[in-house]
């Protein structure tokens, strides 16, 4: 039979972490266009473009891929910001043994690739979200918001954009 309990303390943990970026990273965001008012037309002009950009091909966003080196991203560090997040080191070694979570098989591999393109997509969406609400704080005099939200995109969407990118790149060695 079976050990349930290690998955659900994995799962738990994604989380919990999910949660704490989220939660940390949307809070300057949110609390600008709190400020701001829903009702201002540059909202949903923003969240309108960082949509269509988000439908955009597949094809069409990886020209905006950084390198298809991996050497690149664990130059920059990669290696180590990937301690910090869903399914990552500090998961793993918390998670009594069960250990990363292993792709078997090119199936899964591929399967595991649409995953990484659909949370690709997510992080590009509220990347330009993100950076048109800089923007606007700019050129409207809200500086320590803007830089706020700054920090919020590079750390909630720049870096989580290109540990997808690095994993797509180890994992399209699976299915090659």
């Amino acid at each position: 039979m079976r050990n349930t309990k290690k998955p659900y303390k994995r799962d738990i943990l994604n989380q919990i972490i999910n949660f704490f970026w989220t939660a940390l990273c949307f809070s300057p965001v949110f609390w600008f266009w709190f400020q701001e008012g829903i009702d201002n037309i540059y909202f949903y002009v923003f969240l309108g473009v960082a949509l269509f950009f988000g439908a955009l091909p597949g094809k069409i966003l990886s020209k905006f891929t950084l390198s298809a080196d991996k050497k690149v991203y664990e130059k920059y560090g990669i290696k180590f910001i990937r301690k910090f997040v869903q399914n990552g080191d500090i998961v793993n070694s918390r998670t009594n043994g069960l250990g990363a979570p292993s792709i078997k098989g090119k199936a899964k591999a591929r399967d595991y690739l649409k995953t990484i393109a659909m949370y690709e997509r997510y992080h590009w969406i509220c990347l330009l979200f993100f950076l048109l609400t800089t923007i606007y704080g700019f050129f409207n005099e809200h500086f320590l918001l803007g830089f706020s939200i700054l920090a919020a995109n590079f750390l909630y969407n720049l870096i989580p954009i290109f540990l997808q990118q690095y994993n797509k790149i180890r994992i399209k060695k699976i299915v090659d």
